[in-house]
Formats: C-alpha cells, structure tokens, sequence
C-alpha cells in the first residue's frame, strides 16, 4: 500500500483537534486508501518542513510514496542551535513572531481559552530564558526586517523540496496555510524571480491558503486553528494529480 507521507505545522499535525486522525493529512491518506506518515510538527518554520519530508522519504525510499505538503508562514525560520534549546527538536529549533516580537498572544485568539494561552506564554519565557529571543531579535533586526528575506527563504525550501521529488520520481500536492506566501510587495528582483518561477504550481493543491479559506468561508475555531470540520471540508476542495 502507498505511504502518504505529510508535512506542515500545526495545521498539518492537527492541532487542537479532538485526534490527530481528524487533520486533513490523515482524512487525505484515508480518503486515497493510503496509509499516513504526519512528519508535521507544531510551530514548524518551512525550513524544518523540508527536512523532516525529505528524511522521511529516505526513510521510507523502498515504498511507494506520495507526499502532500501544506507550507507554513514564510515570517518562521528554523535554526540548528549549539545547545540544548528545551525543544522537543533539539538543537532544532523554529523560531516565529510570537517568539521575537512583544506581542499580546491573546488578541490573536478567534476563541478564548486560557489552557492555550499559557502553553504559548510557557513556549516564549523558554525561549528568553535560553537566548533565542534575544538571538532571533538580532536575526530579525539584521536580516529579516522585511519580507523579502521570508520569501526567499521559504522559496528555496519549495524548490528545493519540490526538485528532490521529481528527481525521485513521488507523486506529490503541495499546498500553504497562509497566502502571505505567495503576497508580494517587495521588489521582485533576479533571484526571486528565479525561485518563484521554477515552483510548478500545476503541483498545489488549492489557490488559496487554509487559514484564509477557513475564514473566507467562515469555518468554526479553535483558538487558532479550524475545528474537525473545516479540516474534512477542506481535502473536498483539493485538485490532486493522479499521474506521476
């Protein structure tokens, strides 16, 4: 039987959802009567998305593979740290706004729920404690202060992902959360240019991002992610390719 291995953040890991056999990554691999390999990991910036696919398919490179990726926000980023960073990845470790920014997480709540909101305030103080806000305000401030830097990175992870694939022959849809991905307002210079026009985006899946289809189409939250629902209803809405 073919082995749908997926990747993504939360929303691919399924988050908040009552099991993890409710992510539309699962109800995808059972509605394509494959079993599932979620490589997804809560938080997960696009580089660490590529990593975990691409280790899971040399992993797994004897079966029959299809691989079904939803990319993350491109303003994540993933680093390898030299210490322990407290992180189930450890030294891996994604770093996002809410991490490097002064923030109040609870405005971004669609629904209140005080359990969430302390395991996000727990997440940052770890992160201060350790160095890796003070390390990822640096980073930011010096190299990410705009969103040229998000994109090309996020790009090449795609590319990347996406080339690994066609030179091992696995069948794949990709897909994003946000649509900020594809949002331009930055000047297109040489190398975005490149990167953005070697993605095939006869591969993705659905035009729009989850989290902006979930709202558009006013799907019920959690805090901060679609309820079971929305999750079945969203695999209903993908375009995959039945060739190679």
């Amino acid at each position: 039987m073919t082995v749908l291995i997926s990747g993504g953040d939360s929303f691919t890991y399924g988050s908040e959802l009552s099991s993890q056999e409710h992510a539309w990554s699962n109800l995808l691999a059972k509605k394509l009567g494959m079993n599932i390999c979620n490589t997804a990991v809560a938080g997960m910036a696009n580089g660490g998305i590529r990593r975990n696919v691409m280790n899971a398919i040399n992993k797994y490179k004897d079966l029959d593979l299809f691989v079904a990726v939803m990319w993350s926000f491109p303003n994540r980023y993933e680093f390898r740290f030299a210490y322990d960073t407290g992180n189930t990845n450890s030294p891996w470790y994604s770093i996002n706004p809410w991490i490097y920014l002064d923030v109040d997480i609870g405005e971004h709540f669609h629904q209140k729920d005080s359990k969430v909101l302390r395991q996000n305030i727990a997440h940052r103080e770890n992160a201060e404690d350790r160095g890796i806000n003070s390390f990822a305000r640096s980073f930011v401030k010096n190299v990410a202060d705009t969103e040229y830097w998000e994109l090309y990175t996020s790009w090449c992870e795609i590319v990347m992902l996406q080339n690994y694939l066609v030179k091992h022959n696995i069948r794949y849809v990709f897909m994003h959360v946000d649509d900020s991905l594809f949002n331009v307002n930055s000047t297109m210079d040489q190398s975005l240019r490149t990167l953005r026009e070697d993605i095939d985006m006869t591969k993705w899946g659905a035009d729009i991002g989850m989290y902006n289809w979930a709202k558009q189409t006013k799907q019920p939250f959690y805090t901060t992610h679609p309820k079971e629902i929305a999750h079945a209803e969203w695999i209903n809405t993908l375009y995959i390719q039945k060739g190679p």
